[in-house]
């Protein structure tokens, strides 16, 4: 029994051992008092891509197709988008202007100096004395300083709804805020390898049985920087008729693989539309 358990054991810690290098920041939010069910006209807006976050309009523009794609599983309600437009090729690289000449100045010698001060007219002479102040004409007072009018406040931006979502109930918006890979650092631990070994035991008579058994070991792994594929969007909707947000959701994740960075975005959209199916369902 004991060996059945060990054998049992192994495995699972073996498992646990190989989970790739993976991390997940999601939030969900949606207005329990907002009546989803009654949904009918959903308007869906071109994926915001900043240039912090993507500057290739190539990269940026498979994301918004895929984004307005995965609409369709939003089949029982009309869905409508805008036209993508085509991409915008990088216009070439232009020449650096060249730097402004500055005015020449005109520096005079030591000489020059001693001539100028010394030939001034006014030179030695006593200070003027100050001008007699009238008593008929007494001297106005200086004006007052304008106080300066306070600044406003600054407002903070309102997401405006386009008028083209003028006729849905919903409005949805959403903006790629991370999309990169990174190096992550896997510290120096160990790790359990093992090999199966086939082995015999005999009887009171004298016959063997043979029998596997799985031999473990441990081995030290090093510091190891691995690949980190890191995408976040960011998803709002609204309500039309007010303009508030019913909905908001922020997923980020984090995947140890270079080659995966495009797959971890679809999967974050693929969520996105099956929560806010399961929220219009509600």
């Amino acid at each position: 029994m004991k060996r059945l358990l060990s054998s049992l054991c192994i495995p699972i810690a073996l498992a646990l051992l190989c989970v790739p290098v993976q991390a997940e920041d999601y939030e969900h939010w949606s207005d329990a008092a907002y009546e989803f069910h009654n949904v009918r006209r959903i308007y869906i807006d071109e994926l915001e891509t900043p240039p912090d976050a993507i500057s290739s309009t190539m990269k940026a523009r498979r994301l918004k197709e895929y984004f307005f794609e995965q609409a369709k599983e939003l089949d029982d309600w009309t869905v409508v988008m805008p036209t993508l437009p085509p991409p915008v090729p990088p216009s070439p690289l232009a020449a650096p202007p060249e730097p402004a000449e500055l005015p020449k100045q005109t520096e005079a010698s030591s000489a020059e100096l001693h001539h100028v001060s010394s030939s001034d007219p006014a030179a030695g002479l006593p200070d003027s004395p100050p001008a007699a102040v009238s008593e008929t004409e007494p001297t106005p007072p200086a004006p007052a300083p304008i106080a300066a009018e306070p600044a406003e406040p600054p407002q903070a931006p309102t997401d405006a709804i386009p008028l083209e979502a003028a006729d849905s109930d919903l409005y949805v918006k959403a903006t790629v805020t991370t999309y990169y890979v990174g190096t992550g650092l896997i510290p120096a631990h160990m790790e359990w390898e093992s090999y199966m070994i086939r082995d015999v035991a005999y009887d009171r008579r004298g016959r063997p049985h043979w029998f596997s058994r799985r031999i473990s070991y441990p081995v030290y792994v090093p510091n190891t920087y691995v690949p980190l594929a890191t995408v976040g969007v960011q998803f709002i909707v609204y309500d039309v008729k007010t303009g508030k947000a019913v909905s908001m959701s922020e997923d980020n994740r984090t995947r140890g693989s270079s080659q995966d960075l495009y797959g971890v975005y679809k999967r974050i959209i693929d969520r996105f539309y099956k929560n806010l199916k399961k929220d219009l369902k509600e």
